[in-house]
């Protein structure tokens, strides 16, 4: 019996996906085909068929594991510092808006979220996690005097949340430069909860 080495297949997945991301944002998900990904990754059908039993699965891979990532830098972020911690999740959420791909993405993500539940069900999951941790830190922030204690926790963690969802929405826009626009991110969060 043939044994599988686990970074091998670990690391064609990830080729797989970062090629299917490429085409999924140029494409969308309906004009995407597979064997358009399968090109873009130098594999052929059976190979991509092998990790991923169809297109929708493997759309839906690209964001599973983009969350699962997230979800694991969450759990390892020090709660010793709760500005550090809140600017450390800001970063992390907003990091990928400088990639190529993300306008594109995000776009096929929304037009895709109708049909396919199980992707909703990914997304929500993250978020909550996001929100739980930045509820937590921007509660300490309050409580430290920092952050405007009239503006429930929750509500301004929802907030933030909205706010990188919209970089995300313009940062296929022409023009659009990521450096700037994170900049700008930041002095808007600043101001909007700040003293």
């Amino acid at each position: 019996m043939r044994t599988v080495d686990p970074a091998k297949h670990a690391a064609r997945r990830g080729q797989i996906l970062d090629a299917a991301a490429g085409v999924f944002a140029v494409k969308g998900f309906e004009a995407a085909t597979v064997a358009e990904i399968c090109r873009a990754a130098g594999v052929g059908s059976g190979t991509l068929f092998h990790y991923f039993p169809d297109k929708a699965t493997v759309f839906r891979a690209i964001f599973q594991e983009d969350h699962e990532r997230i979800l694991a830098e969450l759990a390892a972020l020090d709660d010793t510092d709760p500005v550090a911690g809140f600017w450390a999740i800001v970063d992390l959420l907003a990091r990928d808006a400088a990639e190529p791909a993300a306008g594109g993405l995000v776009i096929a993500l929304l037009g895709r979220l109708p049909m396919d539940p199980r992707l909703a069900t990914v997304l929500v999951a993250a978020e909550e996690a996001v929100l739980a941790r930045l509820t937590g830190f921007l509660t300490r922030l309050q409580k430290e005097g920092g952050v405007d204690p009239d503006l429930p926790a929750e509500h301004a963690a929802r907030w933030v949340s909205s706010i990188i969802d919209g970089l995300y929405l313009r940062c296929g826009d022409p023009g659009f430069d990521a450096e700037r626009e994170l900049r700008t991110l930041r002095t808007v969060l600043t101001r909007f909860l700040f003293r």
